[in-house]
């Protein structure tokens, strides 16, 4: 399938096994992807392709994870590593090879879920397994935070799994699940948070609550609200605020929201985080001197996902 085949197979209808190999020499008109598995052709393989060869390779009861999985389930961030990444049950015993990662588990995922024909593990331990592989915190986060945001799974659940998972290179992604449980809903909120929360200057404040006027009306969520001063600070990325006109536009709107019930409001890029670390601090504590200059805003949160620290 796919133009991917065993060599069992081709000498099982007739081939010799010396004439596979000669067709898979260099400048051959095939080629091995991993050991007794080849394509049927000599061009750069489709990530389908590989995808097929692992499973070939790893053999029975071998299933997708990693961001292949999730990309196959409807996941977008992340980016695609030179390797593919496929979980075989653990009394197996199969190498690595080359862009191949197998790996042996106590827990495969039974039975797999099925995506355009080829086994995928579900999302809770896709996304973990790719973030296992990761050490920065910003590309965990963008990894971890989507199916949440998007409600394709829970935190809860994905909390869960990797208690349930393997120890190794865990420890970031529990630091940012920690974030998710707060309220983080993306990798430029948590990269935001964890700056705030690395500041001693910085007020304590609380993260994604809901803010109303003293009529009750809803006036968004707001990313960081320092409650005792009045000052919303609204973590407008390029990706969610700016990409578009209608996301400009809204932006705008949401703003003009908050200063109506007389909130000051600072927003910031997440990218100043890391190019302009001084530079946005000082910013945020002039925005901390104006609001609390400000009369007092008539607004009360509600704690749906707040924390405070």
């Amino acid at each position: 399938m796919d133009d991917v085949i065993e060599t069992r197979v081709l000498v099982q209808i007739g081939m010799s096994e010396s004439t596979v190999y000669r067709r898979c020499r260099a400048n051959g008109p095939w080629q091995l992807l991993a050991p007794a598995t080849v394509l049927l052709s000599n061009g750069i393989p489709t990530r389908r392709q590989l995808l097929r060869a692992a499973l070939l390779h790893a053999g029975p009861g071998a299933v997708i994870t990693g961001l292949d999985a999730a990309r196959a389930l409807g996941l977008r961030r992340g980016e695609l590593p030179a390797h593919v990444h496929v979980l075989i049950p653990e009394p197996r015993q199969v190498r690595s090879v080359r862009n191949i990662v197998v790996e042996r588990t106590e827990r495969p995922p039974t039975p797999p879920l099925v995506r355009a024909g080829l086994p995928v593990a579900p999302i809770e331990r896709c996304v973990l397994d790719a973030v296992r592989r990761l050490r920065d915190e910003s590309d965990i986060a963008a990894i971890l935070t989507e199916p949440v945001q998007r409600r394709m799974v829970l935190k809860e659940t994905l909390e869960d799994e990797l208690e349930r998972g393997c120890r190794k290179g865990s420890a970031t992604p529990r630091k940012v699940l920690r974030g998710i449980r707060s309220g983080v809903r993306s990798a430029a909120e948590f990269d935001v948070r964890e700056w705030w929360l690395s500041r001693p200057e910085l007020d304590a404040v609380l993260f994604n609550v809901a803010l109303f006027d003293e009529h009750g009306t809803h006036l968004g969520i707001a990313d960081i609200y320092d409650e005792e001063i009045g000052l919303v600070v609204p973590v407008d990325s390029v990706e969610q605020h700016f990409a578009t006109p209608d996301q400009v536009a809204l932006t705008e709107r949401q703003h003009r929201s908050y200063r109506s019930a007389g909130l000051h409001v600072l927003g910031i890029r997440p990218g100043r985080v890391r190019t302009d670390p001084d530079g946005l601090l000082q910013d945020v504590l002039d925005a901390q001197r104006i609001a609390a200059a400000l009369p007092p805003a008539r607004v009360t949160w509600r704690p749906d996902v707040a924390a405070r620290v």
